[in-house]
């Protein structure tokens, strides 16, 4: 996790550097910039957390989740296409959804629980499209993404793995 973060670390200090990036220039008081801001931020925590519990394959729960993750930020970025922003209210209730959710899959590891993991994970899909403001993925998350988290279970050790 600290490699992770260095590792972003070091690449925005090299943007700057180059003058790519212009850390001055960025609209630290409006309201969609801090509620994405804060979104990334606890996706790259909870992302680099649970990546030390997991092992094995993704499979489709983490395959459709990463599908909602990439059109809500295409969208919530770059395309703007069905990306909304006011009542900021609902952004940062996604994000406290979002929220919820990877402390309950944080639970779910400490307690071994497969049904912490997939509330956890519904509350992350219900979440993170609506905190980065992206019709499209809520779309998704509702049509695929949820329906595909129906049966997710926890990855539990192998003996191969234990000795």
């Amino acid at each position: 996790m600290i490699f992770r973060s260095m590792v972003v670390l070091v690449l925005i200090g090299l943007l700057w550097v180059l003058g790519v990036v212009d850390l001055q220039g960025l609209p630290w008081h409006a309201p969609d910039f801090q509620v994405s801001g804060a979104t990334v931020l606890v996706y790259l925590l909870w992302s680099a957390w649970e990546s030390r519990h997991r092992s094995g394959s993704a499979g489709l729960p983490y395959m459709l989740f990463y599908a909602v993750l990439l059109i809500s930020a295409v969208d919530g970025f770059l395309l703007e296409i069905t990306k909304w922003g006011p009542p900021w209210i609902l952004r940062w209730t996604g994000l406290s959804l979002f929220t919820a959710g990877c402390c309950l899959r944080a639970a779910a590891y400490r307690r071994s629980s497969s049904r912490l993991l997939r509330l956890g994970r519904y509350l992350q899909l219900a979440g993170l499209p609506v905190a980065l403001g992206s019709i499209a993925g809520t779309a998704v998350a509702l049509a695929a993404g949820i329906p595909g988290s129906i049966h997710e279970e926890l990855e539990l050790p192998s003996e191969a793995d234990t000795v």
